[in-house]
């Protein structure tokens, strides 16, 4: 009597990123939602040390998937987008574009600039943000996705996203940066509380109070400014120096900040 050999199945093949900047991945059942067309754009993926993918467009890639050593070195040589690095200026943003998920194929968005996200970034020479307009989408893109126009032309690549809204960070729109060796601190402003430099206050005479404890203005050392986004009820920007005082403060309006995810 012969033994009958029996073959284990092939293994399910496990879901792949090689050549996809876009979601879902797996083979089976793969679909892409919203507006697909036929459309080669090309990108590299990497790892981060985290694990988590990214992709970048020749030299183009988001500040954030950045090593320190590779911020160190870009931040010199690079044009200065909020969130991006690149070596070449990226072509102005229209009223579509085109954002790759694979080789072969790409999503046709449109962009909303009436909602609009603020972007920010740190690279050790200046803190940048940016009121970014955006696209929406239901597949899920990695960071540093290539954002094109009709022509192919780089507009600009994923960086982060509030839901199905992704930020496009562009030069276009309400913006700025401090030059600064600090990173940005984000942080939350207490209910009713009053906002001066790096410190909240439960009251107004409070805080006048500690303003009038300061020194007076352009006297002692001043230290590295310390830009600071406050998230709450009225969001703003404030850039404090390290004796207490402030030398901006900005109020936001108009723009999301609250729960941003960086991909």
């Amino acid at each position: 009597m012969h033994e009958r050999c029996i073959q284990s199945p092939p293994p399910t093949p496990e879901p792949s990123m090689s050549k996809r900047t876009g979601f879902p991945t797996t083979t089976a059942g793969l679909t892409y939602r919203g507006l697909v067309e036929n459309m080669s754009i090309p990108a590299e993926l990497h790892e981060r040390p985290d694990g988590r993918p990214y992709a970048s467009f020749g030299s183009t890639v988001p500040i954030h998937c950045c090593t320190p050593e590779q911020v160190d070195k870009l931040s010199k040589t690079t044009h200065y987008y909020c969130d991006i690095f690149t070596d070449k200026l990226m072509a102005p943003l229209g009223e579509l574009v085109y954002v790759r998920i694979d080789e072969n194929t790409a999503e046709k968005v449109f962009i909303n600039r009436a909602k609009r996200i603020l972007v920010h970034s740190s690279d050790g020479t200046l803190a940048q943000w940016r009121f970014a307009p955006t696209f929406e989408s239901a597949n899920v893109y990695v960071a540093g996705t290539p954002i094109v126009n009709q022509a192919g032309e780089l507009v600009s690549v994923v960086t982060a996203k509030k839901g199905n809204h992704y930020a496009v960070s562009t030069f276009e729109g309400e913006g700025g940066y401090f030059t600064t060796t600090e990173s940005w601190e984000l942080r939350t402003i207490p209910e009713g509380a009053s906002v001066y430099g790096d410190k909240t206050f439960p009251t107004r005479d409070e805080l006048r109070a500690y303003v009038a404890t300061l020194p007076p203005i352009g006297s002692g050392p001043l230290g590295t400014p310390i830009p600071i986004i406050y998230l709450g009820q009225t969001p703003r920007i404030v850039l404090a120096v390290k004796n207490g005082r402030q030398i901006s403060h900005q109020y936001l309006h108009g723009v999301i900040t609250s729960d941003i995810e960086y991909v």
